[in-house]
C-alpha cells in the first residue's frame, strides 16, 4: 500500500497559518467598528458632565452654600464651568489662601 498523508508538521503549519489570516481579519475588522464608537459616545458624556454641574449647583442652592461669602467656592465654579484657565486658577487661588491668612 502506498499511501500519501499530510505530515503532522505541515499540518500544524497550515492550522497556524489559517488562525493568523482569521485573526487578523477579524482585527481588522474590529478596528474599523470599535473606531466609529467614541465619536458618538463623546457628546453624550459632555452633556452629562453638564447635566451633573446644573445638578451641583441646584444641591448647593438647595443648601444655601451661595449665602456664603467665599472667594473660593466662586473660584472654584468659574473653574468648573470653564470661564477661567488652570493657570489663572491656581494663581488667583493662591492668592486668595494669601488673602484669608492674612
Amino acid at each position: 500500500m502506498n499511501k500519501k498523508a499530510l505530515s503532522p508538521l505541515a499540518a500544524t503549519v497550515i492550522l497556524v497559518v489559517f488562525a493568523l489570516v482569521i485573526g487578523a481579519a477579524t482585527m481588522s475588522w474590529g478596528k474599523s467598528y470599535v473606531s466609529s464608537i467614541p465619536d458618538e459616545k463623546e457628546p453624550a458624556f459632555k452633556s452629562s458632565f453638564l447635566l451633573s454641574i446644573e445638578q451641583m449647583e441646584k444641591q448647593l442652592k438647595i443648601v444655601g452654600v451661595e449665602q456664603i461669602d467665599n472667594s473660593l467656592k466662586d473660584l472654584q465654579m468659574r473653574y468648573i464651568r470653564d470661564e477661567i484657565t488652570l493657570e489663572e486658577y491656581l494663581s488667583q487661588e493662591e492668592a486668595a489662601i494669601k488673602g484669608a491668612k492674612n
